[in-house]
């Protein structure tokens, strides 16, 4: 004779623990690399957007620079902190809280600084032939309103650039571009061509 518990037990279905085959988990992974190959150059694609964005803002702020020098009799500074990554217009002017008093740098409030994206750093930057490797930098027009040849290297993950300001231009050129004229001094007359004509 069966008793009462034998009876549900023998009805309760029972259920059996089972995990993913094999080939689900083949499958699964194989549709994770295709969809992850797909997505990568994306993120690729807007990562050196983002960089090439931030080597066109710096060019820009390094423009701004030549115009303020060029337009004003204040002296004028390029300023990168690595601590931030931000590179800054800097500007002689008279201090707020004493007006009467020497003039002091602060940042230019008629340009916004430019904070570059991670990964990306200022490799190299040059005042004249004076190589500067600091985390903190700072490059100034000379008092007498003349300015040095400006050169800034930008490397990030997947963009590069060489900007390169010359004492006579107002725009600065991306030198590691074919198609941009960098034009170098030359001195006539060391090589006998003072009597060409221009």
């Amino acid at each position: 004779m069966t008793s009462h518990s034998d009876i549900t037990a023998i009805r309760k279905p029972r259920f059996i623990k089972r995990g993913f085959s094999l080939l689900e988990v083949i499958i699964v992974c194989v549709m994770l690399v295709i969809v992850a190959a797909m997505a990568l150059p994306r993120f690729i694609v807007v990562e050196r957007q983002r960089e090439e964005k931030a080597i066109g803002d710096v060019e820009d702020l390094m423009r701004m620079f030549a115009f303020r020098n060029a337009a004003g009799t204040q002296q004028i500074a390029l300023h990168y902190e690595q601590a931030s990554n931000e590179v800054s217009l800097w500007i002689m002017d008279l201090n707020p809280n004493n007006p009467e008093g020497a003039r002091i740098w602060q940042q230019d409030r008629l340009s916004t600084p430019v904070e570059l994206p991670e990964g990306m750093i200022i490799d190299e930057a040059m005042s004249d032939d004076s190589s500067m490797h600091d985390e903190t930098w700072t490059i100034t027009t000379h008092p007498d309103g003349s300015r040095p040849r400006i050169g800034v290297s930008l490397k990030g993950r997947n963009a590069a650039g060489l900007l390169l300001l010359e004492t006579y231009s107002t725009v600065p050129v991306r030198a590691d571009d074919e198609k941009a004229l960098v034009r170098q001094p030359v001195d006539l007359d060391r090589e006998g061509r003072s009597e060409e004509r221009w």
